[in-house]
């Protein structure tokens, strides 16, 4: 930019007797069209970079309610296996205690899902 402006100054004070021989630029200003058209292309980026930030936290607390979700079926599913061990511990006790009749597994599981429906 220095060189460029140093030939057009050269060439035109030249006629007159001037020689310049350096030429210091401390300060550019440009059209203010030029201007607001390099703002609004920094706008959009801040923009396009704002709105993938919000997609990825979305995708994040999907993922992360997805996930709870699951856990919260696996501990409930846990729960529920442990509820049926103990009905089937507490059965087994009450026939072999109560009776002289030894029970199968398949009989406790028959009562058991009879228990469970009704």
């Amino acid at each position: 930019l220095s060189s460029s402006i140093s030939a057009e100054l050269s060439e035109a004070l030249c006629e007159f007797g001037f020689i310049v021989s350096n030429v210091l630029c401390t300060e550019i200003r440009l059209h203010k069209s030029v201007m607001d058209a390099m703002n609004e292309i920094n706008r959009q980026k801040r923009l396009r970079d704002a709105a993938i930030m919000e997609a990825e936290a979305h995708k994040i607390r999907i993922v992360k309610a997805a996930e709870a979700e699951a856990d919260a079926a696996e501990l409930q599913g846990d729960g529920l296996a442990r509820q049926r061990g103990a009905i089937i511990d507490g059965l087994r006790t009450a026939v072999l205690e109560r009776t002289d009749h030894k029970a199968t597994t398949e009989e406790l599981s028959k009562l058991l899902v009879i228990l469970q429906y009704f």
